[in-house]
């Protein structure tokens, strides 16, 4: 079981006494001088804490004095100490199930230098599979950045989950009432996690860290409301519309994307997506949105033009060169009326081309009579000509990227990236001008 784990700074001002509250989870403290002790006594009635979890609390020598310790502070003006119990024995007499460990000798964060060993003094408490609740109420002014950084850190290295960001807002405190928020500013984190996952798709078509985000997100809501929660449930369909599509791409299922029923299926999800758990989140679904914005909801061959497109952006290079590759026979295919699908069918476009490209003389066709007659036919049409050129540099790059460059001569990095988008731009820009049929 995942250890829960609270680290929160203390800071040293003579903090006054007040009730915290979280209104959407009708939570109100006891009367206390340490936020703190309200968030414990917060996170205590809305989860289960056992002894396999901790609270550590970041002292510096200045909190550990003034603070931590019982009658630190004095009267203002004078050298008699004030009476009033530290943070430690406060702590103690909730005799919470955990172990409170004080981080003692913390630096104050003056320089640079400061800021990176509190740091790294922080990410050594977090162990693998952590769940954290941070508290950024007192301490360096920079903690909040600290925080949210080290946050998305540990994340990485350690797979831990940041289950809370709270912020005890002292000086917005209803003055009649003595009561002051407790705001929980998970929210931004959880921008954060958004945004990497939606920047790894956008950049390089991988779904990976957006999937599991949506499945960590959503699957609690659709639970607790039987999947009735009309967004929720709805985000979480566009997401399986999504990967169909990307798989498509990534796998090259030609035959799929011409037909564009995944397409149809996401674009009918993202129509019915008018909102979202994040608000921030709006613009992000938007460009989601957009980046499958050309493709068509039926049977297509301009689909293939527009995957084959969308891998390149992606840096799918070897998946980009395979579908423009066969979208230029399947294009043939159409365009003759001939089945996308028949084998021998696309072997005779393969030939037809070879024997443009090349002037073979008909008693030097390797093809038996009706494909013969075929590729007669094909030779007529118009498209065979505009797309012959294109056909031929993907062939060539295609078997150089297929056989990993074991050649005499392989093809440079550079030469198959831009030869590919270079063909690509050229078939998008026919079919924009209306040169080759589609």
């Amino acid at each position: 079981m995942a250890r829960k784990v609270f680290i929160s700074v203390l800071g040293y001002s003579n903090y006054g006494k007040c009730f915290y509250t979280r209104l959407s989870d009708n939570f109100k403290s006891d009367e206390v001088r340490y936020v703190q002790e309200a968030t414990l006594q917060y996170l205590m009635s809305v989860s289960e804490w056992t002894t396999n979890d901790c609270a550590y609390i970041l002292l510096t020598k200045g909190a550990e004095q003034k603070n931590w310790i019982d009658n630190g502070h004095c009267e203002y003006g004078t050298n008699i100490s004030i009476q009033q119990p530290g943070l430690a024995s406060v702590l103690e007499t909730r005799h919470f199930p955990f172990s409170i460990i004080p981080v003692k000798d913390i630096p104050d964060g003056n320089d640079e230098k400061e800021i990176w060993t509190i740091f790294e003094r922080v990410f050594s408490l977090i162990q693998e599979g952590d769940e954290i609740y941070f508290d950024l109420t007192h301490g360096f002014r920079y903690l909040p950045m600290l925080i949210l950084v080290l946050g998305n850190y540990s994340k990485l290295l350690k797979n831990v989950v940041v289950k809370s960001i709270t912020y005890g807002n002292y000086e917005a405190r209803n003055k009649e009432t003595n009561e002051a928020p407790l705001i929980d500013l998970l929210s931004l984190s959880n921008l954060q996690d958004w945004t990497s996952a939606s920047a790894s798709f956008l950049r390089n078509g991988n779904l990976s860290m957006l999937k599991s985000l949506c499945k960590q997100n959503l699957d609690p809501i659709l639970k607790e409301t039987k999947g009735s929660d009309l967004n929720a449930k709805t985000l979480s369909q566009y997401m399986n519309a999504l990967e169909k599509v990307v798989d498509d791409m990534n796998i090259c299922r030609g035959v799929s994307i011409l037909k564009g029923d995944n397409i149809k299926n996401l674009l009918e999800c993202s129509n019915r997506l008018s909102a979202v758990i994040i608000e921030p989140m709006k613009p992000i679904v938007d460009c989601l949105k957009s980046s499958f914005a050309n493709f068509m909801p039926s049977m297509n061959i301009k689909n293939g033009y527009f995957a084959a497109k969308w891998c390149f952006e992606n840096q799918l290079y070897q998946q980009s060169l395979t579908i423009l590759h066969e979208t230029i026979i399947s294009h043939i295919c159409e365009s003759e009326g001939l089945c996308i699908t028949d084998e021998r069918e696309r072997d005779a476009v393969n030939k037809s081309f070879y024997i443009f490209i090349n002037g073979v003389e008909k008693e030097k066709w390797d093809c038996d009579e009706k494909q013969a007659q075929l590729i007669e036919k094909m030779l007529h049409n118009s498209c065979i000509k505009v797309l012959a050129s294109t056909f031929m540099v993907t062939t060539n790059l295609r078997n150089d990227y297929n056989h990993a460059g074991m050649r005499s001569c392989p093809t440079k990095r550079t030469g198959l990236i831009n030869n590919l988008r270079e063909r690509l731009d050229i078939i998008l820009s026919m079919i924009e001008n209306k040169e080759i049929c589609s």
